[in-house]
């Protein structure tokens, strides 16, 4: 069973054993917000955890996915069909969210073998190269766009190519996906092995930093509640001496 933990006054975290992996809502007076949706299939993650703050399916208005991954996208296509929100991501991967560019030959082969659900579910989706289920947008993302009146948009690939995160205004917390990581109060790097390109994932680490997050959000371990100034710097001047990508952590 997931455990929800509240983040701020209107931002939940919805934590799993399973890759120690997060994923997120924002409860408004006009509903739910999603960001990212679970990783399991049937999105009971997601469902369990809105039930501990009285919410269901039918109150999510909106789903934000940062990045096609099955430990982020599993369970829209099974939210959407319970509640037709509106549903966010970035053109660059709408081939993978859409399962209209599956990985073929042996890779694809191998993917068949495997379950597209539980454990090994996320491993089928890095070969697959896609969600489990296909997903459609009813609207693109793009850098700087602020949606659903709240939202906005940071182009921050590396991870993936269209990779974005988005900054909740409202009450300043960055929702980083797999953008960076966290580990107790410090912020580190997502593994080299997990990161397509380096270079761009530096760029967008630093970009982060840029941002006045009373939270930061990321789509594994925990939220990092008030960051201090001295391990903002800390962080941005590794970045700006990285030499090799780590294989995990800094």
């Amino acid at each position: 069973m997931p455990l929800t933990t509240r983040v701020s006054e209107s931002v939940y975290c919805v934590q799993r054993r399973d890759y120690l992996s997060c994923s997120y809502f924002v409860v408004g007076a006009n509903g739910v917000t999603l960001i990212d949706a679970g990783i399991d299939v049937l999105a009971v993650d997601m469902i369990e955890g809105l039930a501990e703050v009285g919410r269901t399916p039918a109150d999510i208005r909106a789903i934000l996915l940062t990045h096609w991954h099955n430990d982020h996208s599993s369970g829209a296509a099974e939210l959407i069909s319970r509640s037709q929100p509106r549903v966010y991501y970035h053109s660059r991967s709408r081939g993978k969210f859409t399962r209209e560019q599956l990985a073929k030959g042996p890779r694809g082969w191998l993917a068949k073998q495997l379950p597209d659900a539980g454990f090994w579910a996320p491993t089928r989706g890095l070969l697959e190269l896609a969600p489990p289920r296909a997903i459609y947008a009813t609207h693109d993302v793009s850098d700087g766009q602020l949606v659903e009146n709240a939202f906005c948009v940071l182009e921050t690939p590396g991870h993936e190519a269209g990779h974005v995160s988005y900054f909740f205004e409202p009450e300043r917390v960055l929702f980083a996906g797999d953008s960076l990581a966290v580990a107790g109060d410090r912020i580190v790097f997502m593994s080299r092995f997990l990161t397509d390109d380096r270079r761009a994932a530096r760029e967008s680490m630093l970009r982060m930093l840029d941002v006045p997050a009373a939270a930061i959000c990321p789509g594994h371990r925990y939220p990092l509640i008030n960051p201090s100034p001295g391990e903002i710097e800390r962080i941005r001047t590794v970045l700006h001496n990285l030499r090799w990508w780590p294989i995990i952590g800094c």
